[in-house]
């Protein structure tokens, strides 16, 4: 996507799009596989486990939230490039970014659902708490907004962290990576659980953005042209295996001491992906590059809407039923229903709602 802040570097937007497009096959698989399979609406008391790798990558593909947190601490910092950052202007910058459709998400929401409406949940989910108790429960237009809430809670201490970043060396955050994993060890220890924390709240997401901040001071530092291409086929097997290996110790439903230290690796799995893919992206021909730059720059669409459209084709019963298995159909479904509505609704989004602001937003490194 193009900044007035950051050179475009296409292969970013390729992230994008593969965050995005796993997370809406991980909605839709789990969706439709369940009401194929139990006759109702998603609930994790029933989850679909699997020896197969790549499913299981779809299968636990809320992992996408952390390929999302990683790449946005990467560009912010591989763009500053040592520079700090003018607190107010990058705070108005993010807030045209990601507040047009976020609103237009919430009146959506309120004009569907107007006995859902108070002025407290209002207040709450547009003032950046939208993954606590007491937001705007609008399901499912609402069910991405605390995600959102997370990016923003980063947004407001991303600067002081670039700050920090450049004028104590990166072996800072590093510390701080090692304090959020003790502050989710005594959350764990004082409550006995973990799963909700470490999924939906800035304690279990920060160190997340850290490892992004730190792989993007790395590349900013020593460029990405001397990554081997090469590397990412191991790297992207490496993922592979550690997601498989998260799945079959159990997956999303455990609340164990595991939920401490995941968060960490899937980002720093996800971090050496991303640098990865950038050694790789530079063989990728020019045609294929912009097709999938093209649903990178509509993922914000992609993954605010995406629930919906699934959410929609499920209760309404407008899934496919082959006869090829509950999986098989789900996939199918995601892929040949689920995907073009969903991609023709965010490009409509993005060009009438999103980017019409995009070209508001000003310079913010000094």
């Amino acid at each position: 996507m193009q900044s007035s802040n950051i050179a475009y570097v296409p292969a970013l937007d390729h992230i994008r799009a593969y965050a995005a497009v796993l997370a809406l096959f991980y909605h839709g698989l789990q969706l439709f596989w369940h009401q194929a399979a139990y006759g109702s609406v998603f609930d994790a008391s029933h989850w679909l486990a699997t020896d197969n790798p790549l499913l299981a990558l779809v299968v636990e593909g809320h992992t996408a939230v952390a390929l999302f947190m990683v790449l946005s601490g990467f560009i912010f910092t591989y763009g500053a490039r040592g520079r700090n950052v003018l607190y107010w202007r990058f705070i108005r910058n993010r807030l045209l970014r990601t507040y047009p459709l976020f609103v237009a998400m919430i009146a959506l929401g309120i004009s569907a659902m107007p006995d859902r409406f108070s002025w407290q949940a209002l207040l709450t989910t547009v003032f950046g708490l939208a993954n606590m108790p007491g937001h705007l429960d609008i399901a499912p237009v609402s069910a991405m907004f605390w995600a959102v809430a997370v990016e923003w809670h980063f947004y407001l201490l991303f600067p002081f962290l670039l700050l920090f970043l450049n004028g104590r060396g990166p072996g800072y955050l590093v510390l701080l990576v090692l304090l959020v994993l003790a502050w989710r060890g005594i959350a764990w220890l004082l409550t006995g659980e973990i799963r909700e924390l470490a999924y939906f709240t800035i304690a279990g997401r920060l160190d997340q953005f850290l490892i992004g901040m730190l792989a993007g001071a790395w590349c900013a530092r020593h460029g990405t042209e001397r990554v081997s291409p090469w590397l990412f086929p191991a790297v992207a097997a490496l993922v592979l295996a550690g997601i498989w290996l998260f799945h079959r110790a159990g997956g999303w439903p455990q609340d164990n001491a595991l939920r401490i230290a995941w968060g960490t690796v899937e980002a720093a799995l996800w971090a050496a992906f991303l640098v990865a893919y950038l050694g790789f992206a530079r063989l990728i021909p020019a045609r294929v590059s912009r097709l999938i730059a093209s649903v990178g720059i509509v993922s914000y669409s992609i993954y605010l809407l995406h629930f919906v459209v699934i959410y929609l084709i499920t209760v309404k019963g407008w899934y496919l039923v082959l006869g090829t298995g509950p999986v098989v159909d789900a996939l199918l479904t995601t892929l040949l229903v689920a995907t073009p509505v969903t991609l023709l609704l965010s490009a409509l989004s993005y060009h009438v709602i999103e980017r019409p602001f995009l070209g508001l937003r000003s310079a913010y490194y000094r």
